[in-house]
Protein backbone atom coordinates (compact mmCIF):
# COMPACT_ATOMS: atom_id res chain seq x y z
CA UNK A 1 0.00 0.00 0.00
CA UNK A 2 2.25 3.12 -1.13
CA UNK A 3 -1.02 5.13 -2.21
CA UNK A 4 -2.45 7.86 -0.41
CA UNK A 5 -5.67 6.64 0.90
CA UNK A 6 -8.51 8.53 2.28
CA UNK A 7 -8.09 6.98 5.45
CA UNK A 8 -4.83 9.22 6.37
CA UNK A 9 -2.99 9.06 8.56
CA UNK A 10 -4.07 6.22 9.85
CA UNK A 11 -2.68 4.17 6.08
CA UNK A 12 0.66 5.43 6.67
CA UNK A 13 0.88 4.53 10.12
CA UNK A 14 0.14 1.13 9.21
CA UNK A 15 2.81 0.64 6.73
CA UNK A 16 5.43 2.31 8.43
CA UNK A 17 4.36 -0.11 11.77
CA UNK A 18 4.61 -3.41 9.29
CA UNK A 19 7.53 -1.73 8.06
CA UNK A 20 9.05 -2.14 11.73
CA UNK A 21 8.77 -5.84 11.85
CA UNK A 22 11.85 -6.81 11.03
CA UNK A 23 13.08 -4.71 13.87
CA UNK A 24 15.11 -6.10 16.85
CA UNK A 25 12.70 -7.56 19.47
CA UNK A 26 9.46 -6.45 17.15
CA UNK A 27 8.00 -9.96 17.00
CA UNK A 28 8.40 -10.24 20.93
CA UNK A 29 4.95 -10.22 22.85
CA UNK A 30 4.11 -7.45 25.11
CA UNK A 31 3.61 -8.31 28.31
CA UNK A 32 0.63 -6.15 29.24
CA UNK A 33 -0.99 -6.46 25.64
CA UNK A 34 -0.19 -9.93 24.34
CA UNK A 35 0.44 -8.66 20.71
CA UNK A 36 3.54 -8.59 19.31
CA UNK A 37 5.80 -5.63 20.29
CA UNK A 38 5.52 -3.92 16.60
CA UNK A 39 1.63 -4.14 16.72
CA UNK A 40 1.19 -2.53 20.16
CA UNK A 41 4.13 0.62 18.99
CA UNK A 42 1.82 0.88 16.00
CA UNK A 43 -1.26 0.99 17.97
CA UNK A 44 -0.17 3.56 20.03
CA UNK A 45 0.47 5.44 16.94
CA UNK A 46 -2.83 4.68 15.67
CA UNK A 47 -4.33 5.80 19.56
CA UNK A 48 -2.50 8.93 18.79
CA UNK A 49 -3.72 10.24 15.75
CA UNK A 50 -7.02 9.32 16.81
CA UNK A 51 -6.53 11.59 19.71
CA UNK A 52 -5.12 14.36 17.52
CA UNK A 53 -8.65 13.64 15.21
CA UNK A 54 -10.42 14.88 18.70
CA UNK A 55 -11.40 11.62 20.04
CA UNK A 56 -9.64 11.55 23.47
CA UNK A 57 -11.93 8.71 25.21
CA UNK A 58 -9.78 5.92 22.73
CA UNK A 59 -7.31 3.76 24.57
CA UNK A 60 -4.44 2.02 23.52
CA UNK A 61 -6.31 -1.17 24.50
CA UNK A 62 -9.10 -0.19 22.32
CA UNK A 63 -6.72 0.49 19.53
CA UNK A 64 -4.96 -3.51 20.25
CA UNK A 65 -8.11 -5.34 20.61
CA UNK A 66 -9.39 -3.59 16.91
CA UNK A 67 -6.46 -4.07 15.45
CA UNK A 68 -7.16 -7.99 15.93
CA UNK A 69 -10.00 -7.87 14.20
CA UNK A 70 -8.48 -7.12 11.24
CA UNK A 71 -7.44 -10.00 9.28
CA UNK A 72 -6.95 -11.23 5.63
CA UNK A 73 -5.98 -9.65 2.55
CA UNK A 74 -7.65 -6.56 3.28
CA UNK A 75 -6.19 -5.78 6.81
CA UNK A 76 -4.52 -2.22 5.59
CA UNK A 77 -7.97 -1.24 4.72
CA UNK A 78 -9.40 -2.40 7.65
CA UNK A 79 -7.80 -1.10 10.16
CA UNK A 80 -6.99 2.45 8.42
CA UNK A 81 -10.81 2.34 7.90
CA UNK A 82 -11.67 1.34 11.22
CA UNK A 83 -9.63 3.91 12.93
CA UNK A 84 -10.45 6.25 10.67
CA UNK A 85 -13.94 5.81 11.84
CA UNK A 86 -12.99 6.05 15.67
CA UNK A 87 -11.84 9.46 14.88
CA UNK A 88 -14.68 11.01 13.42
CA UNK A 89 -17.37 9.59 16.23
CA UNK A 90 -15.20 12.93 18.09
CA UNK A 91 -16.67 14.94 15.28
CA UNK A 92 -20.50 13.95 16.31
Amino acid sequence: MTAKTEYEPFATIIQQGLAERRGKDAMDRHPEHNAPRYVVWMCDAMTRAIHDAGNEGVTLADVVRLESTCTGADYHHKFAMRCHHLALRAAV
